[in-house]
């Protein structure tokens, strides 16, 4: 068993957008999906030698995998979305064909299994991060959203005097009761959005959507990064984005 922070990416609409290229004798769409990855894959690899990427269409499961996890997996999501959003807005202008994106994540426990080429892993986590990501579409220009255990494991290690107040089973009397989390929530351009019932999962738990304002914004959006990553991976995620 170890501990592991999951990141799936979706491209909307995936169907569609290939059934309007499929007989068109241009390859603007397989270019899109090949950057797609690439840039996925680019990231992955600035952030973190630990991480395992596999693929289902235009699904992408990366698993960071290092002690600090949750940390490279959130940076990680931060700039998946901004190299994506900029991917989809170059399609877009180019072709005329709307292209968006989804990205959920999470932080739990997961256990390898098989071997060689079926190398994988298998945990409860995989599957809340795939209802957290089928869940952005539901809440107006939302394209990234986190769960409550990758939240939590922020908190604790960059505001670890209030991450006592977080031991909760109601988020929502939490933030009558303290409203300064939301405070905290702004400082990774987080916000709440409700305790979600997830297909198959348990019980319903926090989840948290990343600001399309905020992560656009690139004062605010370095300044999150800069916390995450050092001198050398912000240059290097520069370049690529």
């Amino acid at each position: 068993m170890k501990s592991a922070t999951t990141i799936l990416t979706d491209i909307r609409n995936f169907s569609g957008l290939f059934e309007n290229f499929q007989y068109k004798e241009s390859n603007e769409f397989l270019n899109f999906i090949e950057r797609y990855y690439e840039i996925q894959a680019e990231i992955a690899n600035i952030i973190s030698d630990d991480i395992h990427m596999g693929t289902t269409g235009d699904g992408v499961l990366t698993i960071f995998l290092s002690d600090r996890n949750y940390i490279e997996g959130y940076a990680y999501l931060l700039s998946t979305h901004r190299a994506l959003n900029k991917l989809c807005e170059e399609f877009t202008n180019s072709t005329g064909i709307k292209a968006s994106f989804g990205i959920g994540s999470d932080s739990g426990n997961i256990w390898e299994v098989g071997n060689g080429l079926l190398k994988t892993y298998v945990g409860t986590v995989i599957n809340r991060t795939a209802r957290i990501e089928a869940n952005t579409k539901l809440f107006g220009d939302t394209k990234a959203s986190i769960g409550f255990h990758l939240y939590n494991r922020l908190i604790e290690y960059f505001y670890p005097a209030s991450f006592a107040i977080m031991k909760t089973d109601n988020y929502d009397k939490l933030l009558v009761d303290n409203p300064e989390v939301v405070l905290i929530s702004k400082e990774f351009m987080l916000f709440y959005i409700f305790e979600m019932e997830l297909k198959n999962i348990e019980k319903p738990i926090p989840i948290f959507r990343l600001s399309e304002s905020m992560a656009s914004n690139d004062d605010i959006y370095w300044r999150v990064m800069s916390k995450l990553l050092s001198e050398d991976k912000i240059k290097a995620i520069k370049a690529i984005l």
